[in-house]
């Protein structure tokens, strides 16, 4: 019986918060895009009657449906979800690997790298916090030293897959910037079943698969002209290629005259 009570207590509460947080919201009319009031984990608490657990779940969710609405130009308040969450569950291992990859994409990455240090210094055995804030120092920062260090203790973490273990054991080998990235991304697709972050992984490999494919075309280009094109039109009009390839983050792109390698323009 007392559970029950607790429950219902608990939904009453979470009501209010919604309610409360949708009137700030309807206050906020004057502005075009309305960023929502996030309480602080203290407060929740204060309130929650023990279910911190449970209250972490939803802030999450609200999170989540918040990055995924649209409606902010600038999700300016995500992190802020995924701090509340962390803050009420601290061992709940999502929000800071969710941070870690997708906070750096909307230009929020100091923020983003901030959540996943958090986790890994509260032992969270999660081996996609470590993995997600290595990618960012290798993708977002240029931070290979830093990239190393985070990967090595990805691979170290148990329940790490084999294939991360061997991007772990081979960052740093390639010379090719690209391709050490292109296996950074691949490991994130096998290894992730959250929906946002399997395609995002799958936008940067076809990005880089056509990238690649690119630069084929443009020796073929080479060999019947002598010297390698300065962009893709050419090579529609030589009929190598039947259109202008889609990038899929729409970027245009030109080759390098000295030795045909894509690049964005």
């Amino acid at each position: 019986m007392r559970q029950i009570y607790l429950s219902i207590c608990f939904l009453l509460l979470i009501a209010g918060i919604v309610g409360l947080q949708f009137q700030f919201d309807q206050d906020k009319k004057t502005a075009i895009y309305p960023e929502p009031f996030i309480v602080s984990a203290p407060v929740v608490k204060a309130a929650d009657l023990g279910l911190d657990n449970a209250s972490a779940d939803l802030f999450w969710l609200l999170g989540i449906q918040y990055f995924g609405s649209g409606t902010s130009k600038t999700n300016e308040k995500l992190a802020s979800y995924l701090n509340l969450a962390t803050d009420l569950d601290p061992k709940f291992a999502y929000p800071y690997a969710f941070g870690a990859l997708l906070l750096p994409s909307i230009g929020q990455t100091d923020q983003g790298v901030s959540l996943a240090l958090k986790g890994i210094r509260r032992n969270v055995p999660d081996y996609r916090i470590p993995y997600y804030l290595a990618a960012t120092y290798h993708i977002n920062l240029s931070d290979t030293k830093s990239a190393a260090f985070y990967f090595d203790l990805a691979a170290r973490t148990p329940g790490a897959p084999p294939n991360i273990q061997k991007v772990a054991a081979n960052y740093g080998a390639r010379p090719d910037l690209r391709s050490q990235t292109k296996d950074i991304w691949q490991g994130i697709y096998d290894t992730t079943s959250d929906e946002v972050v399997k395609e995002m992984a799958a936008k940067y490999l076809n990005h880089f698969d056509l990238l690649d494919a690119l630069e084929n075309l443009s020796k073929l280009y080479k060999e019947k002209n002598g010297h390698y094109p300065t962009d893709v039109n050419q090579l529609v009009a030589e009929k190598i290629l039947p259109n202008a390839p889609i990038d899929p983050f729409g970027f245009q792109f030109k080759f390098n005259q000295e030795n045909g390698r894509a690049e964005i323009k």
